[in-house]
């Protein structure tokens, strides 16, 4: 049979917010320590390795400011509790989990061989076949959103696109054969073209947390714009 990746650790790394003159959002690293099981049929097993599948899970709401009542209302959700890793698996957010890179981050990981450093991709997953290894992977995405309105993303189409607006993301990451999974929410809020929230939750947000109008204003507050009213 042939060797065995399995997922032995997942967590989230360089958390980092993103506040320029045209965006508000946040860059994170979903990182992945792999482990291959070295082949229990030796040579006769081949060169391939059968791995887990990415999981990556969003579920995107979104509110419209209504002026006259000073509140926002949910418009609506999309997408519901999607896989965009099964969607689109050539996006280049999950670039290095492409089977052509997922073991390049093999190469700098102590107990690699030096002779393989420069070698083929293909001839260091054989080497991982044969021989077991252990190394971790990131997963890089940077979702943001434009301060000025519009449309479009990796997600989906915006339900709101002009330059008030608010949306959140609850995400939830993981791989098959592996439990854990990493819950984690983003909330950006943008007013007439101003910032007013940009938070990273690191943790599982109940559709109960988001009614929850004293959480908007905690967030908001934490986010350290000039304050708004609503």
């Amino acid at each position: 049979m042939k060797a065995i990746m399995t997922v032995d650790k997942l967590e989230l790394r360089n958390i980092k917010s993103i506040r320029d003159s045209g965006k508000i959002g946040h860059n994170f690293d979903l990182v992945a320590k792999l482990k291959v099981q070295v082949r229990s049929m030796g040579a006769f097993s081949g060169e391939g390795i059968d791995c887990p599948d990415l999981q990556w899970i969003e579920t995107v709401d979104w509110y419209k400011l209504d002026t006259n009542a000073d509140k926002w209302i949910h418009v609506g959700t999309n997408p519901n509790n999607k896989d965009l890793y099964k969607a689109n698996p050539k996006s280049q957010t999950f670039k290095t989990w492409w089977e052509e890179y997922r073991y390049a981050f093999a190469r700098d990981t102590k107990g690699f061989p030096a002779a393989l450093k420069n070698a083929h991709e293909r001839d260091v997953k054989h080497w991982i076949a044969r021989n077991g290894f252990e190394w971790e992977l990131p997963i890089r995405d940077i979702p943001s959103m434009s301060l000025l309105g519009g449309s479009g993303g990796g997600a989906g189409a915006s339900l709101v696109v002009g330059d008030t607006r608010r949306r959140v993301i609850r995400f939830e990451l993981g791989f098959t054969g592996y439990s854990y999974r990493i819950y984690c929410a983003q909330i950006l809020e943008t007013r007439d073209g101003k910032p007013s929230i940009n938070a990273f939750i690191q943790r599982k947000l109940s559709n109960m947390d988001l009614n929850n109008q004293q959480n908007f204003i905690d967030w908001r507050k934490s986010s350290r714009f000039p304050q708004c009213m609503s």
